[in-house]
């Protein structure tokens, strides 16, 4: 019987530790989607499909607010669209030379702030640089791009149609970079993309 007493012991003693352990505290902002998502389910099963929708539209204005700027999707695009998802997208990234180069963008985590009027506002520039593979710059613009999107409420379906006149560039291999600018945070990132001139 006496040895069995010394697990029972040891057993004991080394749980005692790990229900000290302090369990990490749920973010607010996480705290206050989980509750939007919890909200959003209990009126969608009450048969209430609308006022769901709007829960989640609100979830969505605190996800845009809390995570870095990014970029959904981006790829050149054979024509400037004219909405939102509805591009043509290039075969290849290899161009005549003499091209423009239209870039179709998806910036997501954008900062809605409210304007005079009860409106809300995004702002956003896109600055781009042209550099060879071997990392020289060619050209560079601050602010190329400057968009600015005034709404009744935030919008989340939002592209930016970047056209770039490569037509004094010779043939050869390039690296085109934007970085977007959230104007209203202060946030910004940045995508590359490759291309051949020829």
């Amino acid at each position: 019987m006496a040895e069995n007493k010394t697990p029972r012991r040891l057993c004991g003693f080394l749980a005692i530790p790990m229900l000290l352990v302090p369990v990490a505290p749920i973010d607010t902002k996480a705290a206050e989607l989980i509750d939007l998502a919890q909200q959003a389910e209990q009126l969608l099963g009450s048969g209430d499909g609308l006022a769901a929708y709007e829960k989640m539209r609100l979830s969505m204005v605190e996800v845009s607010e809390k995570i870095p700027l990014d970029i959904r999707k981006a790829f050149f695009v054979t024509e400037r669209p004219v909405i939102f998802g509805n591009y043509s997208r290039a075969k290849s990234n290899e161009f005549t030379v003499g091209s423009s180069l239209i870039t179709y963008a998806e910036p997501v985590g954008l900062v809605w702030k409210q304007i005079d009027g009860g409106d809300v506002q995004s702002q956003f520039t896109v600055d781009f640089e042209l550099r060879n593979p071997a990392g020289e710059v060619l050209a560079v613009q601050k602010a190329f791009g400057n968009f600015k999107i005034a709404s009744r409420e935030p919008l989340f379906e939002i592209y930016t149609p970047l056209t770039l006149d490569v037509s004094a560039v010779p043939a050869g291999d390039y690296v085109l970079k934007y970085t977007f600018n959230d104007l209203n945070s202060k946030k910004s990132t940045d995508i590359e993309q490759r291309f051949k001139l020829k």
